[in-house]
């Protein structure tokens, strides 16, 4: 296929003198912790709760549900990629590079134009690229997870629990404490990276939506793509995953911190945070084999569009 280049110097200048900071120059930073998600639940040291400001009714049904356990978490502020501005886009994404797969369908943003999504396959030099259809809203779920880590990795803790608004509590979480040091005795402290709460996550109809394969990267390969289909019971407790959707609840040992940060910062963003995690060398994830802690069926979402602005109408009409 021929490649058809942008005929425009001002986009290719553009992509190409908006890529030099550093993907951390935009994580947010967390500041005056409150005691809130520091030693909640014995053997984590932190758990954070991500929320955007617009979805205070979020927050507080998660909240609800942990509250009844004693356990209230640190409010992460979540990053909103709806507001991000274009240059910071464009700084987070993957530069195309020559020699770089040209089967690649990518979404891509422009300045002055709405913030308006323009697909392609993978082609023009010093472009900035997202996989296909990639949001701002998921752009934005990304920075918050590796915020969060960075904040974690800072703070020296050794293990932490990051959740998402959309969760729903089926079991006291307390009983994670016993599942932590039941994985530990089983392949020692050491010995794993993710601990999901939960068995798999689930379509709108609460069915189970297993993962068994990676989405494709242009500037990464894997070695072995076939550990990404592992599905292996351990004991009545954990099954031995190589690749898991979903990111609402994961309880993060510090290896596991520090291998998806240095994926991320090395490679920058272009999938969704839940295919990205996987990738590191050596990521030991583990699923339970109950639920625990899991999400809600059909959650609201603003992850595709920015779907709280609705709500905000409909406030202000009734103010009226």
């Amino acid at each position: 296929m021929k490649k058809k280049y942008l005929p425009s110097i001002f986009l290719n200048l553009f992509f190409c003198f908006n890529l030099e900071a550093s993907i951390e120059a935009y994580f947010h930073k967390i500041n005056n912790k409150s005691d809130s998600g520091r030693n909640q639940v014995e053997g984590i040291d932190f758990i954070y709760l991500i929320n955007l400001d617009q979805r205070v009714e979020k927050f507080e049904r998660s909240v609800s549900q942990l509250l009844d356990y004693g356990i209230r978490p640190y409010r992460f502020s979540a990053v909103n990629g709806w507001e991000l501005s274009i240059n910071t886009i464009n700084n987070l994404g993957v530069r195309y590079e020559v020699g770089m797969p040209e089967d690649l369908m990518g979404t891509y943003y422009l300045p002055n134009d709405n913030f308006e999504p323009h697909h392609e396959i993978l082609q023009v030099p010093e472009k900035t690229y997202f996989c296909h259809t990639l949001s701002r809203g998921a752009i934005g779920i990304v920075l918050s997870h590796l915020s969060i880590l960075q904040d974690a990795l800072n703070s020296g803790y050794e293990t932490i629990w990051v959740l998402e608004d959309d969760i729903n509590v089926v079991q006291n979480p307390h009983l994670l404490t016993n599942k932590i040091h039941e994985l530990d005795e089983l392949i020692g402290h050491d010995g794993w990276d993710i601990l999901f709460t939960d068995i798999d996550t689930k379509n709108k109809n609460g069915d189970y939506i297993p993962c068994s394969a990676y989405a494709k990267r242009p500037n990464f390969f894997p070695k072995n793509p076939n550990k990404f289909a592992v599905k292996t019971k351990i004991n009545d407790s954990f099954r031995k995953i190589g690749a898991r959707y979903g990111a609402y609840s994961m309880i993060i040992r510090k290896s596991g911190i520090e291998k998806i940060l240095s994926f991320i910062k090395t490679y920058k963003i272009f999938l969704p945070y839940d295919l990205d995690f996987i990738f590191p060398e050596n990521m030991r994830m583990y699923t339970l084999n109950h639920d625990i802690v899991t999400t809600l069926t059909n959650p609201p979402s603003d992850n595709s569009n920015p779907n709280y602005l609705l709500n905000q109408k409909k406030a202000e009409k009734l103010s009226d």
